[in-house]
């Protein structure tokens, strides 16, 4: 019984293995389907068939020592290896769930990965395969060739802190919004994470990144990132988005971002290819400066954190030249003269009269006098606010400074009696039909409020004397006495600011005796009285013309002959006054 038993036994194993050897034996491989004719091509790799070549449902497979072959019915055929990416399409439900491949496998032996008509299978070093699908995996395919593509992913799809499916890849990361797959991708998704991703002020990218000539741009909820090979990717966000569009954006004369917006002390910047955007904290204001020489000496004088500041204004062209200004002063470009800096209230006087001054021949520069300029049509100094000109020769104690109306025309008794008074340099302001009050001509205001407004610049220096020769033409004018006194009053508190060595004269009203003369030596009274008033020295002149019968012109001018009579009289006077 148990020889029988025992050869029942060996029997049975002998039948099993023929059964074994029967399946395992090589099953036949077409010539002529696409199966067939790929497997002929790659035979050496993928070994014998272990079945025959079935059809179900459009799919088509045949399955070998090495992998498998999937085609459709009528399509072409790709090979499924075995490893990592085989077992992972078994155990993600195979064609049915994925569908075909549609390529064949790529990577590297350590990190394959293959592509399916539904997903994307990758594989990382350790064999373990993450999916890319549904839309991601159409987002992913249509960017494949851009820039790299996304790469593999850095894991499966998931959702952000705020809710938002995402799924992040070594290149990139694709966001699902309104059911829409949105990716970025190589640089632009750099400059995304560099911004703080999603979470950052750019938060999540509105629509796909789209060609702009030679350049990509990609709209964010809050702002844009620009791409060119040239300047790389960055970002443009609040506050300089808006401003970067109002100058043309990218095709404008800024071009592209060059990198991120940055912090400064009082503000912050952006750059560009072709200038730089600058926003000021104090008013919120954004102003540019644009690629060219002003830009150029700007930053060799530090920028928005050197000397000149944060800019105030744009650049402006003006006939022969172009300026911008800055908090701390301003540049100005000449054309074939250069780029000269000019401290802020230098500037403000050159800006409201271009013409007056013409423009500058060298930088601002400061020393124990003050605030210095030169320009092509003059020189000037700026101390205490007090704008004056450097005159050709200099103001000292043998000057006597004469702020004067007509009366000091030609060689007149004022200027006679100043030389015999021993002050061999006079320096002379006289404007026909001015006063105190009455206008300078050109200047459209009297002596006092021209010299404050610095629209009548006095000389530089420390002169021996200042003669003030005023009146006439105010009492002409009808203007009273406590006008014209009141302006009298400041007009010499600015000139003792200006000259505080100087010793001030005030002249009265050069008069007759008669009473067609009585509003002017009435005037004469009333200057001469409030200046003894302020302490400083005065002289009436007062019925002069008939004490001394010098001859007029007209019925107030004298003649040169009249000037001449009255001069040795007039500097008795003034010897007299200043104790000489």
């Amino acid at each position: 019984m148990r020889r029988v038993l025992g050869t029942a036994v060996i029997v049975a194993l002998l039948a099993g293995g023929g059964l074994l050897l029967v399946w395992q034996l090589p099953r036949p491989v077409s010539d002529t389907s696409a199966i067939g004719v790929l497997w002929h091509k790659h035979s050496d790799e993928l070994g014998a068939a272990w079945n025959r070549e079935t059809c179900a449902k459009g799919v088509c497979r045949q399955d070998y020592r090495g992998g498998s072959i999937y085609a459709a019915v009528e399509g072409d055929a790709h090979i499924v290896h075995g490893g990592a990416v085989g077992e992972a399409l078994d155990e993600l439900g195979g064609v049915a769930r994925l569908g075909l491949p549609i390529a064949e496998q790529s990577g590297s032996a350590d990190r394959p990965w293959q592509a399916f008509q539904r997903a994307g299978i990758f594989a990382n070093e350790d064999d373990v395969p993450t999916l890319v699908r549904g839309v991601f995996w159409q987002s992913w395919l249509r960017f494949a060739e851009e820039r790299g593509g996304l790469g593999f992913p850095k894991g499966p799809e998931h959702k952000d802190r705020r809710g938002t499916p995402v799924q992040d890849f070594i290149n990139g990361v694709i966001y699902l919004r309104d059911g829409a797959p949105v990716p970025t991708i190589s640089d632009i998704a750099a400059a995304h994470r560099r911004a703080g991703g999603a979470s950052g002020p750019l938060g999540y990218p509105k629509g796909v990144q789209r060609a702009a000539g030679d350049r990509l741009v990609q709209q964010f909820d809050g702002g844009e990132i620009w791409w060119s090979g040239d300047a790389g990717a960055a970002s443009v966000q609040a506050p300089f988005l808006a401003a970067f569009h109002e100058r043309g954006g990218a095709d404008g004369s800024l071009g592209l971002p060059t990198a991120e917006a940055s912090r400064l002390e009082n503000g912050s910047m952006q750059p560009f290819q072709g200038g730089v955007l600058y926003r000021s904290d104090s008013d919120g204001a954004i102003r540019a400066t644009t690629a060219g020489v002003i830009q150029q000496r700007y930053a060799e004088l530090g920028g928005p954190e050197g000397e000149l500041g944060l800019p105030t204004g744009e650049k402006v062209d003006v006939p022969g030249g172009r300026y911008q200004a800055f908090a701390g002063g301003a540049l100005l470009w000449h054309e074939g003269a250069g780029v000269f800096r000019l401290d802020a209230a230098d500037f403000a006087f050159w800006v409201a009269d271009p013409a007056r001054f013409g423009w500058p021949t060298k930088d601002s520069w400061t020393d124990e006098r003050g605030v210095h300029q030169d320009w092509e049509k003059a020189q000037t100094v700026l101390r205490e606010g007090r704008l004056l000109t450097v005159p050709s020769t200099p103001v000292d104690a043998s000057t006597a400074v004469l702020l004067c109306d007509s009366q000091c025309s030609g060689n007149s008794w004022i200027e006679q009696g100043a030389r015999r008074a021993g002050f061999s340099n006079i320096v002379k302001f006289g404007y026909g039909g001015s006063g105190y009050l009455a206008p300078i001509s050109g200047l459209g205001a009297g002596f006092a409020e021209s010299v404050s407004s610095n629209r009548l610049l006095l000389p530089e220096g420390d002169p021996g004397v200042v003669i003030v020769t005023l009146g006439g033409n105010d009492a002409a004018l009808k203007h009273s006495t406590a006008e014209t006194i009141g302006a009298e009053e400041r007009l010499i508190a600015l000139l003792r600011q200006t000259y505080p060595n100087a010793a001030i004269v005030v002249d009265g009203v050069m008069s007759r005796s008669d009473a067609a003369h009585a509003a002017r030596r009435a005037m004469d009274a009333a200057v001469t009285e409030e200046a003894r008033n302020l302490g400083v020295h005065a002289i009436s002149v007062a019925g002069w013309v008939s004490t001394y019968s010098a001859p007029q012109a007209d019925n107030v001018h004298l003649t040169p002959a009249g000037h001449d009579k009255i001069a040795p009289y007039y500097a008795d006077a003034l010897r007299a006054a200043l104790g000489r």
